[in-house]
């Protein structure tokens, strides 16, 4: 009996003693990886859309090991402006188990354009691969690399409508057709035309056909198939129409820049009515300026994120900080795309 027993307990300790070694062999150690050896074939570029197809820059990066077991390993390139130390970077690129990314010209402008950085302008912004693993949630960064870059404006684009009337002969195909845009996506368009001629008539249509069109309704309203809307002056006129409330606006505009660098006075600008835009070169102060129709505050236009681009306001004033002559050139042929060049 006892010896049945003797061998009952000491079968019980191997089978303990296999199970734990058996736990013992499947542990695996996980570490943190190894730091990615990071580089770029440029670091100075400037961008131009006759060369946006073509390669700008590859960037490559050694494999980041030795995580303690066979990991797949997702890289990812972090972009941010100099100075912020990567504090909201922007990712231009993810992939697992890659080790180098080729960017065209367009590619990477729109990765620029996307950070909201001005256009026409040199910035310098720093690059890193990041090695991270999902599944243990720990992550290596390489060292950065610098990126100076200059990078051409992409517009946006808006749901629109289309101002099809006599000044372009009533066509959907006339490249002179003129078009309104919704830039928060709610029906309430705006956009900006010129009427060579008195009399101008127009309507607004929802596409490129006349299959849904609106008119004039009398007193400012909109209705299907309505009336011809008409300009009665020729002129470089902001167009709204609310397709919510069924109504419309037509202002006549000139336009001046106004503010401290200008002396608080409108200084005004020159239309071309070729190219569409409005300038003036001029002598201005340290200081601010922003962009109003028909010397009032009632139309107003400025750079709120300081890249080029206007919005609707004067708070994001336009900052001058040295004195001197300046060409300043505003664009809103674009709707929703309104932008602006600043040259001494």
């Amino acid at each position: 009996m006892n010896a049945w027993l003797n061998k009952i307990i000491a079968g019980s300790f191997c089978v303990m003693g296999l199970l734990s070694c058996e736990k013992q062999d499947s542990f695996t150690q996980v570490k943190t990886g190894t730091t990615p050896t990071f580089s770029a074939t440029a670091t100075e570029l400037t961008f131009s859309e006759a060369t946006a197809d073509q390669d700008a820059v590859t960037y490559s990066w050694t494999a980041s090991g030795d995580w303690g077991y066979r990991a797949v390993v997702n890289y990812t390139l972090q972009i941010d402006e100099k100075g912020n130390g990567f504090s909201n970077p922007t990712e231009a690129f993810s992939g697992n188990n890659s080790l180098s990314k080729t960017f065209t010209v367009g590619a990477l402008n729109q990765v620029i354009n996307n950070m909201g950085l001005a256009s026409g302008r040199q910035h310098e912004l720093v690059i890193r691969v990041r090695a991270a693993v999902d599944t243990v949630g720990d992550q290596v960064f390489s060292d950065s690399v610098l990126l100076t870059v200059t990078p051409y404006y992409v517009p946006k684009v808006y749901p629109s409508v289309y101002v099809p009337g006599a000044y372009e002969g009533w066509s959907f195909d006339d490249p002179r057709l003129g078009a309104l845009a919704s830039v928060n996506s709610d029906k309430v368009y705006e956009g900006y035309l010129y009427f060579p001629d008195a009399n101008t008539e127009f309507k607004i249509a929802a596409a490129k056909s006349w299959d849904l069109n609106y008119g004039d309704a009398g007193g400012g309203s909109l209705k299907e198939n309505g009336d011809n809307m008409k300009a009665i002056e020729p002129g470089y006129y902001r167009l709204t129409a609310n397709l919510n409330t069924l109504s419309w606006s037509l202002t006549n505009t000139t336009w001046s820049i106004t503010g401290s660098a200008a002396g608080g006075a409108d200084k005004a600008m020159s239309f071309d009515a070729t190219t569409k835009k409005w300038s003036i070169t001029t002598a201005l102060q340290a200081g601010s300026f922003y962009f109003r129709a028909n010397n009032a505050n009632t139309i107003t236009l400025s750079d709120d994120d300081n890249n080029g681009v206007l919005t609707a306001g004067s708070a994001g004033v336009i900052n001058i900080e040295t004195a001197g002559t300046y060409t300043i050139t505003m664009d809103l042929n674009n709707p929703g795309n309104y932008i602006y060049t600043l040259a001494q």
